[in-house]
């Protein structure tokens, strides 16, 4: 089985947590992006994957090959060309102080890619699955070019489509957004989508109060207008604070709604990436054709543990997620 996916990774600078990004000497420095978190997560499930992308031919670049290979992601369809690395700064909040992210990533290797760069029928070659995420969508006209091509191809292969709709409004207007989503949604089969991105990109609505039939009027609604999408997916956020919240996955299949136990995580080392980790649970269940029930539970489990986890990767096995989702937070294991 193997997973290929094609996105940006970044240099990201992060203070320590309570750290203001006005008031730092120091920045820790890690490397991540949607894409890439979601294929590292799956090569710790044991998953083969593919990660096509652009990276500066300098140092940096290197480094961020290193990185990836030291996660056993294939970087064969990884291009390097002059120019610059996209960074994001990551101000860590503490208690009633949200994390704070800056994008510096204009005109960087990757946004300038061009569909010349990439053999689609070979980076597509052996492939059960490609993913991408709205956030490379926002990039650029040429890489919502790029990425049509791509779903074409998918839909000749019998490849499965993984789209996480991962809306950021400091990238692109919702607008922007909802054209490019309506345009490769006949192509989607995997879907991440919560209700404010079926209510803001989609534009329904419904009378319903309760989370759980809004939810679940809403995925019937799409699944109705677009039956190439299987299944559906997304999470249940609550903030008691930037270090105590609850969450609960849930997941849609064959018209019905399934939602997990809902977690406490009341110590979060890092919440990004908890997205990714989500959208890694849920494909590592549908490649390995497990019950609706147990995905929930086990996409949520290793979204849950991602929080515990500094970095943008969760780096968790499979015997970890399933001790959490059997056993729940219990006793060393020795």
């Amino acid at each position: 089985m193997r997973v290929v996916s094609l996105g940006e990774i970044m240099m990201r600078l992060s203070t320590d947590k309570g750290v203001l990004l006005s008031n730092t000497s120091n920045f820790n420095v890690n490397y991540g992006g949607g894409e890439a978190n979601v294929l590292i997560s799956l090569s710790k499930f044991g998953i083969g994957t593919r990660f096509i992308s652009n990276i500066s031919n300098n140092s940096i670049g290197q480094a961020i090959l290193d990185y990836l290979d030291s996660k056993k992601i294939d970087t064969k369809f990884i291009s390097r060309s002059d120019g610059r690395t996209g960074i994001y700064f990551l101000e860590m909040g503490s208690g009633n102080r949200n994390s704070k992210v800056i994008y510096d990533r204009k005109n960087s290797c990757f946004s300038n890619i061009k569909l010349s760069d990439i053999n689609i029928e070979e980076v597509l070659n052996d492939v059960d699955i490609f993913h991408f995420s709205g956030i490379t969508l926002a990039l650029s006209e040429e890489l919502r070019r790029i990425i049509l091509e791509m779903l074409k191809v998918c839909k000749e292969k019998n490849i499965l489509v993984s789209y996480d709709s991962n809306y950021r409004s400091t990238l692109w207007s919702l607008e922007e957004a909802r054209e490019a989503t309506l345009e490769i949604l006949p192509y989607v089969n995997i879907l991440s989508a919560g209700i404010l991105d079926a209510e803001n990109i989609l534009k329904l609505n419904c009378e319903y109060e309760d989370k759980y039939e809004k939810l679940n009027y809403y995925y019937n609604h799409i699944s109705n207008d677009y039956p190439n999408i299987k299944y559906i997916y997304s999470s249940f956020r609550d903030i008691k604070s930037s270090s105590i919240n609850t969450l609960q996955c849930n997941y849609f299949i064959d018209n019905k709604l399934y939602s997990s136990e809902i977690r406490t995580i009341d110590d979060i080392v890092d919440r990004v990436g908890g997205g990714d980790a989500l959208a890694a649970g849920i494909i590592y269940c549908i490649l390995n054709n497990k019950e609706p029930k147990y995905t929930a539970e086990f996409a949520n489990c290793a979204s849950v543990l991602k929080h515990t986890i500094y970095g943008d990767a969760n780096l968790v096995s499979v015997k970890d997620v399933e001790n959490l989702v059997n056993n729940g937070v219990g006793k060393i294991n020795r």
